[in-house]
């Protein structure tokens, strides 16, 4: 039996609300690579974190 994999959704945006990025990864440092790679291009971004449950 295999243990199951949580995976979670990261929805970013800018300060004003404007959609920059949406992905799924099971990998924390994934996730602070690629949005810190967005932050070089828009500084003040605002991420939102769910489960995903796909």
């Amino acid at each position: 039996m295999t243990a199951p994999m949580d995976f979670i959704r990261y929805r970013v945006e800018d300060s004003n609300g404007e959609f920059i990025d949406e992905f799924t990864t099971n990998s924390p440092d994934f996730a602070d690579e690629r949005i810190e790679r967005l932050r070089t291009f828009y500084p003040r971004l605002v991420v939102t974190e769910t489960d995903d449950e796909d």
